[in-house]
């Protein structure tokens, strides 16, 4: 919490709250990108990276989530699974692109 009110800081913590707001996009982006990696129908590297590389591929998917999630949100309202989380709970289709805005 301290951090957040580091004015310092703000470039990151808006970052990491893009990517808090896609938490459900990125974890299955995360999943999907490790499971490629390290599992037989992937790269099967699983058991053969050592852990120096393994904190490396954390820091660069997060990297790629720092980066793409602030992209992402604007053009849009949610996460792509965020958002066919909520047609599915309130069973409608949910405006998902983000509207212009209205100058006069």
């Amino acid at each position: 919490m301290l951090a957040c009110r580091v004015a310092a800081l703000l470039p990151f913590t808006r970052r990491l709250a893009a990517v808090g707001r896609m938490a459900f996009t990125n974890y299955i982006m995360h999943t999907i990108i490790c499971t490629t990696i390290f599992y037989g129908d992937g790269f099967g590297l699983f058991g053969k990276v050592e852990r120096v590389w393994q904190f490396a591929i954390v820091v660069a998917i997060w990297t790629l989530q720092l980066i793409v999630s602030p992209v992402w949100l604007k053009h849009f309202v949610f996460g792509p699974l965020e958002w066919l989380w909520r047609c599915l709970t309130y069973l409608q289709w949910e405006p998902l692109r983000r509207m212009p805005a209205v100058t006069r």
